[in-house]
């Protein structure tokens, strides 16, 4: 069997932790036990072990103990998961690329949608600019792998991540911390509760973020990747009556930070326009100082980059939610509302030299969307169903007017006359969508459950489009139109029924083993932004998963081991890639039909007396069968040998954490060792995106003073300084390649105080 081959293949490190938790497992058992995990799954609250879902929960001691310290540090944790901080040709330093078990979507615009949805409190958050959210104050984070099509809709075929923050306490009390590390880092967290009354309950938190970038922009003087952001969030939780409760949460962030470390990982020759033009018409003609685009402005490492051009993320996001709970005798009916809001700019030099091959401005970045949901929960046949069923309603609105300087022939290519032209993309879109779903999971026995599940979704979707290229920057020049004739708008709906089914087992207090059959629906959309003339908009259609999942929970040796095991098989349909067209531009098509299968494992033991291991590992196994003919020319075409992005073969972290008494304080070591298999950054498998295999190593020591009220911790992040790909973009079309980097070694000391 393939994964036999791969385990062996890299066998040491992760075999020896099983052993060593095995081994520890069958030794002498103490009193100390594993803590329940409570989660919310399936929209109800149910212990982790006997929820049918391959979940993995993050608490907030965990959150703490990890120093997980935003939603993208999630993924060195869970099994085939995977979490880019910035999306391509996007330049944004919060922008969420989430793919689980090989499914996602790394465009960021307005009218594509991502695979991987997000969820605060229970509200869906549609966009993945501003994404990479801030962990502040939170109670529970679960990330659900493998589509979530009947409770949680659309936009989840690949999984959710599901956070729950924290309510406010019954008791004034709260916590502070400081930390000071490398590359002037400072960061300040603090949270408190403030009970107005026994019946009205409130508590605030804030966070400030601030370090160095890591990227030198050499000619300019400034750095790429730097961290400057604030976060804070307020509560307020009122029981109006025995049985009503109004639970109300603000939560603002303010981003101001240079754009995403990126450098120039090659050139090649252009197809069109562009580096072709520029080095073989625009130089001869004009001598300009700079001279050819050429390897002079490859860095020297993975940290410098020489862009001069315009570079920035600024961005304010904002979401308010009221959610009314009423209890009756029968149902438990709750009404969630919600607006949240991103609005900002953001810039990229991607060709990262002097010479303005190509910038991209997107200054005019706002969306807007409001969420209504009905959810009613209860039992019925003396509480042998167990039950969910809503009413889901969405609306949201947005601009994203994106400008594009660059080299082109005019007035064709091949008339040996080059000039700047100007890309202007005046982009607004408004969707809507709705739903109604139902969920049941009735006991044959009590051993044995059948779960039913059924949405309806349908979506409405419109683009408004003025696209056009000039010779003048402010467009004021005679134009040329790249979509029709000029103004115009597009409009498509998308509607589908979505189905679960399950077998469960219990066998055991915290021990299940289960059989699920899930499907997932993702809409189509418009291509946003176009290089290239085009009689009308360029649409893609809807992608679709059917997957089935087999999984055993377990719990056992005094509750001092938890293991948690699935296996699936997932068919994937018009499967949704961005890829480049020969002019250049980015454009989003379906690429055809595609298998993915695999097997996650989690294990968490209690050895002896102070030593807990923990063990997250993942095989994916994800190929296309079949490739759809491309609707537009494309420069790297793609065939059934074409890996899917974002989806390394295998993936596992070990977690190590070893405590000691210390006269009445405790000395606490941690260490995660993180590993990912070659992964392909991009859809195409560009050779200047693709990242070899790789680890991470991270380690902390934390003390814990006597009267258990404060902390100081010593940490270093990435000790080895491996560097690697995260993200960035192949432009054959322009004939530049720009990658993203990780961050290298960091260090610093947090100190924690609780009152």
């Amino acid at each position: 069997m393939k994964i036999n081959r791969i385990i062996n293949r890299r066998r040491t490190p992760l075999l020896l932790a099983l052993a060593a938790v095995t081994a520890g497992a069958q030794g002498e058992l103490r009193a100390a036990q594993l803590e329940e995990v409570v989660v919310t799954a399936q929209k109800r609250e149910q212990s982790l072990q006997g929820t049918p879902v391959a979940v993995s929960a993050f608490t907030a001691a965990t959150i703490e103990n990890q120093r997980i310290q935003d939603l993208s540090n999630l993924a060195e944790f869970t099994p085939n998961m995977t979490f880019d901080t910035t999306a391509p040709v996007s330049g944004l330093s919060s922008g969420a690329v989430v793919f689980i078990r090989g499914i996602g979507q790394t465009d960021f615009s307005l009218t594509t949608d991502p695979g991987v949805g997000t969820y605060i409190d229970g509200v869906y958050s549609s966009r993945s600019v501003g994404g990479v959210m801030d962990v502040l104050d939170v109670e529970r984070i679960e990330v659900l792998r493998g589509p979530q099509g009947t409770l949680f809709g659309r936009n989840t075929i690949g999984g959710a991540i599901s956070i729950t923050s924290r309510r406010p306490g019954e008791e004034f009390a709260g916590d502070v911390s400081v930390t000071a590390g490398s590359d002037d880092r400072l960061d300040f967290r603090g949270a408190v509760d403030l009970p107005i009354t026994d019946a009205l309950r409130t508590n605030f938190a804030l966070s400030y973020k601030s370090q160095d970038g890591y990227v030198d922009r050499e000619l300019v003087g400034d750095e790429l990747g730097d961290e400057d952001k604030v976060s804070l969030r307020f509560a307020a939780d009122y029981d109006v009556s025995d049985t009503l409760n109004a639970y109300f949460t603000y939560d603002y962030t303010r981003i101001d930070e240079q754009s995403a470390a990126s450098v120039l990982a090659g050139i090649t020759s252009g197809v069109g326009t562009s580096t072709y033009s520029y080095n073989e018409v625009f130089v001869p003609a004009n001598n300009p100082p700079e001279g050819l685009f050429d390897d002079r402005f490859l860095g020297d490492d993975d940290d410098k980059s020489y862009a001069t051009g315009p570079t920035g993320t600024e961005l304010d996001i904002w979401g308010t939610a009221l959610t009314l709970s009423w209890s009756t005798e029968y149902m438990e009916i709750k009404s969630t509302t919600a607006w949240r809001s991103t609005e900002g700019e953001f810039f990229r030099d991607p060709d990262n030299s002097p010479i303005a091959i190509t910038h991209t401005s997107n200054p005019d970045y706002e969306h807007e969307q409001f969420s209504q949901e009905f959810q009613f929960t209860g039992a019925a046949f003396e509480e042998r169903l167990q039950y969910v069923a809503g009413l889901y309603f969405f609306e949201e609105e947005g601009t994203d007017n994106v400008f594009v300087p660059i080299y082109g022939e005019v007035p064709t290519p091949g008339s040996g006359f080059a000039i700047p032209l100007y890309i202007n993309n005046f982009a607004d879109v408004e969707n809507s969508s709705e739903a109604a779903y139902l969920q049941g999971t009735y006991s044959v026995t009590d051993a044995l459950g059948i779960t039913l599940g059924v949405r309806y979704t349908r979506d409405d979707k419109e683009f408004d489009y003025l696209q056009f290229v000039s010779t003048d920057p402010e467009g004021q020049m005679p134009a040329v139109s790249l979509v029709g004739d000029g103004p115009g708008s597009a409009e498509d709906d998308f509607s589908k029924t979505t189905y679960k089914a399950g077998l469960e087992y219990s066998f055991g207090d915290d021990n299940l083993l289960y059989l699920s059959y899930s499907e997932g629906f993702k809409s189509g959309g418009f291509n946003i932004r176009y290089v290239v003339p085009r009689p009308e908009p360029l649409p893609f259609d809807p992608e679709e998963v059917d997957a089935w999942e087999i999984g055993l929970k377990w719990q056992g040796l005094d509750n001092r081991v938890r293991a948690n095991l699935a296996a699936f098989f997932t068919d994937y349909t018009d499967v949704q890639v961005t890829l480049f067209e020969t002019g250049g531009g980015p454009l989003t098509q379906n690429a055809g039909e595609a298998e993915v299968q695999g097997i996650e494992l989690e294990l968490t033991a209690l050895i002896g007396e102070r030593l807990t291991l923990g063990l997250a590992a993942g095989y994916t196994d994800a190929e296309y069968t079949e490739i759809n003919l491309p609707t537009t020319d494309i420069t790297q075409p793609i065939g059934t040998d074409t890996e899917l992005p974002n989806t390394p073969e295998f993936t596992y972290s070990i977690n190590a954490e070893y405590g000691f008494d210390l006269g009445g304080g405790e000395l606490v070591l941690r260490a995660n060792y993180f590993y990912s298999d070659d992964v392909q950054n991009d859809a195409q498998n560009s050779v200047f995106l693709f990242q070899d295999s790789y680890y991470l190593l991270n380690a902390s020591v934390t003390y814990t003073g006597a009267s258990q009220n404060w902390d100081l911790v010593v940490y270093a992040d990435n000790l080895t300084d491996e560097r690697f790909i995260t993200s960035g973009d192949s432009n054959f079309g322009l004939g530049f390649h720009e990658a993203n980097y990780n961050p290298p070694r960091e260090y610093g000391v947090t100190a924690r105080y609780r009152f």
